[in-house]
């Protein structure tokens, strides 16, 4: 490609300009100034300042430069670069070192000294020690070059073609050039360089007459956009892209006009905008449509809501259907979910996805189908009389009743299939009375679970799950004055006219009490026949007879669990009744999901896992080059991200996994100072769970007296700000690990969480995790007494407590020093603690706790207050739940045991040595 522009004299034209370049290596900014000689093209630093993309060039020499020699500093790459660029660069068959000094440079960098020349020692670079080192970098360097000019020719021929001629035709969507914006002409302040505008519509072409006679199209486009009147040249313009007419159609404006009926009303006057003088070179034409030189149109969210499309009357064709979207992941992880079990995750999209249905945009199919699910829900109310019909003398304003809506959604079946469901509720929020009624209901705890798992294992009852189907409408009548507009469905199968106003019999979905007068029905229905509700949970129901514990109900709103012999003939005519009672869907036994945690019977009692719910959380997908700012600080929606995941993995910690109870809570403290290290370990802890997915709890089966055991430990400020945390399992298992015998474990409940207060000291941390555990350890005996045990005296909550034996463990020496004494003494600088410590001295007195001592890594509740430590809960789990209380009268430490040679469990005293 030639250019016939002259070059000014040498020595006669200088241009400037700055370039910005970062070491790969070391990091380092480097900035530098330009300065070239137009003449010869000679510079300190870079090609003709012509050429936008000089900077470009030297920036990529230096760049792989660095990638044969990574030690290299900044300015020696630099001064390789321009001497490389001034002795290979050809200017008119020679170099800009030959222009200006008449010679090239020998093998060595220097020049021959010829008479009459210029010393060229003080332009040219000085010889160095390592030859070779600077020949291998100005290879390095004039291999780039190559490469850098061969790159350059193919973009200057691929923009010099010519670019095809295309026929417009009215109303076809273009954009324009223009080499002016907002009224500033380029060589005006403001941009420096042209573009193309639109989208706007052609509305006509001027035609001429040919020497022939006949009309062809001129040079001369009308376009119009918005209410200007554009004149074009078939030069300026270029069709619009498929995806441009796309985002055109999508948007809520009204469509270009382009008849001369709407011009008239849109446009107005007679004025026009002449801009076929603007005609832009193969350069810029190209330019302008290179996405990485061109700043690309900002796109717009529409906020509000796109008018509904009519739906199409008629018999559907044989081509119509209804498609279902999912986008397919970019990250690898998530291609490797998708691989693994592709239904698994097209299920789990969906759910993601809004669960809401549109009925008014569904296909004549799936309204049918929808049609029949509403029939159901009618039915159901219908059934269960859930609305009274009024008189008109006793109906009030229609500004006093709550309407009603149906939410249509597709539920997934255990086949991974969708089906309809459509479910009427109140507006509750119009309810008069909103502010004032009860909401509150309570639901079953997972301390409850547990002790229900270990009772039912001890007295061999077999358990069972059910289902109630509709629970809402088959509660007790309503008791409160309320009024309601029921759905036209509704009205029509009562006989009564739409909009009619109705009084409600039942606690329908919808109104904020409804739970409430579910769990009132409920507790009324077991009261009758015979159960005792627990005051320490009140979703617990204990069934005995003369004295003897026979069967025992607990409740998740509409999921029940039972327990109780299946050859007790007066437990089966109960359950018999509770059947007839209510309306049920599931209802299994031995193996069951409940509140998402499988139990599974087994012969020595019962198993707990989620193998399922590890593969619905979803990690936070990061890019390589975000994900190389590890001391990066998070963004809002990153921050957001980080909870969602943390908190996902917290209800699986919860529920069934200790061992990753202690990093999901550090992780949580370090949300609001987080770093994109923190994602990368979130995202690591989430694969480390999801590989553990098959990992069960087990509850097994204590032969005589049930003892509870509670492991404490603290971590003194290990957390982001400052705090401290405390690590407490407590778990039920017989007399024989008071011996010091290996005995099997249930875990009852389990905690690492910060505490409360600040401590000043690793001791005054050990001396909270004590007492707060006791604390925890005295509510668990209560809710036991009871279960076992019968009512218990409320005014004197430490006799049911005592008849629980219990024992707290600790590997602090300062709390069991303190408290082996016969008497309490307060010394020392942590006062506060010693006063706190006092309350687990009187429990001793006062419920019989017992206290034992034992070495860090015979605690088990120091898995749970360390990050990515917790060898004692896997041997916990390796031993099949099985553990031992260390007894040693040396109370020698962890460190001292391992240089002696002994196992973390095993005994120094003759007492039970194994």
């Amino acid at each position: 490609v030639a250019s016939l522009e002259p070059l000014p004299p040498k020595f006669h034209t200088l241009t400037a300009d700055v370039g910005h370049w970062t070491h790969p290596t070391t990091g380092e900014q480097q900035n530098f100034m330009v300065i070239v000689d137009e003449g010869s093209r000679l510079d300190t630093t870079l090609r003709p300042a012509e050429d936008p993309e000089a900077i470009q060039g030297l920036k990529q020499l230096m760049s792989k430069m660095v990638q044969t020699e990574k030690d290299v500093n900044a300015e020696e790459l630099l001064s390789t670069a321009v001497s490389v660029f001034n002795q290979r660069e050809m200017v008119r068959g020679f170099s800009p070192t030959q222009h200006v000094l008449g010679v090239s440079p020998d093998a060595t960098g220097q020049c021959v000294k010829l008479p009459g020349s210029e010393d060229a020692g003080t332009i040219l670079n000085s010889p160095v020690e390592d030859f070779r080192r600077e020949a291998e970098l100005r290879a390095a360097a004039e291999k780039a070059l190559a490469e850098w000019n061969a790159q350059q020719r193919i973009q200057r021929a691929l923009n010099s073609r010519s670019r095809p001629d295309c026929v417009y035709q009215p109303g076809d969507l273009v954009y324009f050039w223009r080499t002016q914006e907002s009224n500033k002409s380029k060589k005006q302040p403001g941009t420096n360089q042209g573009r193309f505008l639109g989208p706007a519509r052609v509305l006509a072409m001027e035609t001429r007459q040919d020497a022939e006679g006949q009309r062809r199209p001129a040079h001369a486009i009308w376009c119009v956009r918005g209410r200007s009147l554009i004149k074009c040249s078939p030069e300026q313009l270029r069709p619009a892209s498929q995806r441009e007419e796309l985002v055109e159609a999508l948007t809520d404006q009204t469509s270009t006009p382009w008849t001369f009926t709407r011009l008239v009303e849109e446009v107005g006057g007679n004025q026009y905008q002449d801009v076929s003088a603007e005609v832009p070179s193969a350069e810029e034409w190209a330019r302008a449509q290179d996405p990485r030189q061109e700043i690309q149109p900002a796109r717009h969210r529409i906020t509000t809501k796109r008018p509904a499309t009519d739906v199409s009357q008629g018999d559907p064709e044989m081509d119509e259907g209804q498609e279902v979207a999912i986008d397919v992941p970019q990250s690898r992880r998530g291609l490797e979910t998708m691989t693994r079990d592709l239904q698994n995750y097209f299920v789990g999209a969906l759910k993601r996805k809004a669960v809401e249905v549109s009925e008014r945009r569904l296909s004549p199919a799936d309204r049918e189908r929808f049609q029949e699910a509403k029939s159901v829900e009618v039915r159901n109310f219908i059934a269960a009389q859930a609305f009274e019909a009024l008189p008109d003398e006793l109906k009030p304003s229609r500004e006093q009743a709550v309407g009603m809506r149906w939410i249509l959604t597709w539920k997934v079946r255990d086949d991974g299939g969708v089906k309809p469901k459509a479910r009427a509720v109140l507006l509750g929020y119009q309810d008069p009375s909103y502010e004032h009624r009860s909401t509150t209901s309570p639901v079953m705890t997972r301390q409850t679970r547990q002790l229900m798992l270990q009772l039912a294992a001890n007295k061999r009852w077999r358990l069972m799950k059910g289902d109630v189907s509709g629970a809402f409408l088959q509660g007790r009548a309503y008791p409160s004055e309320l009024y309601c507009i029921p759905c036209d469905e509704i009205c029509q199968a009562m006989g009564l006219a739409p909009g009619s106003i109705t009084r409600p019999k039942r606690a329908c979905y919808g109104l904020v009490d409804a739970p409430l007068e579910w769990y009132k029905t409920v507790a009324e229905f077991l009261s009758s026949l015979g159960f005792e509700r627990l005051w320490s949970d009140s979703c617990a129901w204990m069934w005995r007879k003369d004295g003897v514990t026979r069967g025992m109900i607990s409740g998740h709103v509409d999921d029940f669990l039972f327990g109780g012999r299946d050859d007790d003939e007066e437990w089966q005519g109960i359950l018999k009744k509770i059947q007839e009672r209510f309306k049920w869907g599931d209802w299994d036994k031995d193996q069951f999901t409940q509140c998402g945690v499988q139990i599974e019977t087994t012969s020595q009692g019962f198993t707990l896992s989620q193998p399922k719910y590890a593969e619905g959380v979803e990690a936070i997908n990061l890019s390589s080059s975000r994900r190389s700012m590890r001391k990066a600080p998070t963004t809002d929606l990153e921050k957001s991200k980080l909870r969602a995941l943390l908190g996902g993995l917290s209800w699986h910690a919860q529920q069934v996994a200790p061992h990753v109870s202690a990093e999901v809570g550090l992780m949580l403290s370090e949300v609001n100072h987080s770093t994109v290290e923190t994602i990368v370990k979130a995202n690591l802890l989430l694969e480390h769970t999801k590989a553990r997915k098959d990992h069960k709890m087990l509850i097994t089966r204590q032969e005589g007296e049930t003892h509870f055991y509670a492991w404490v430990d603290a971590a003194n400020q290990n957390r982001i700000d400052g705090g401290s945390t405390q690590g407490i399992f407590i778990g039920a298992s017989s007399e024989a690990l008071l011996k010091g015998e290996v005995a099997a474990i249930s875990p009852v409940s389990w905690h690492s969480t910060r505490i409360d207060r600040v401590c000043r000291s690793p001791g005054a941390a050990e001396t909270a995790a004590a007492v707060n555990g006791e604390d925890t350890l005295y509510y668990v005996r209560y809710q036991w007494s009871e279960m076992v045990y019968g009512k218990p005296d409320l005014r004197n909550p430490d006799l049911s407590v005592a008849k629980v034996p219990g024992c707290v463990i600790t590997d602090s020496r300062n709390v069991y020093d303190k408290l082996a004494t016969a008497m309490f003494s307060i010394n020392g600088a942590e006062k506060k603690a010693n006063i706190e410590l006092m309350g687990l001295k009187a429990a001793q007195e006062c419920t019989g706790v017992l206290l034992r001592w034992v070495h860090s890594e015979a605690q088990l509740a120091n898995a749970l207050t360390k990050a990515q430590e917790h060898k004692e809960l896997e041997l916990y789990y390796r031993m099949q739940h099985q553990w031992r209380i260390v007894e040693d009268a040396e109370m020698k430490s962890a460190r001292k045991r391992k240089n002696e040679g002994l196992e973390p469990l095993q005994q120094t005293s003759s007492e039970g040595s194994k």
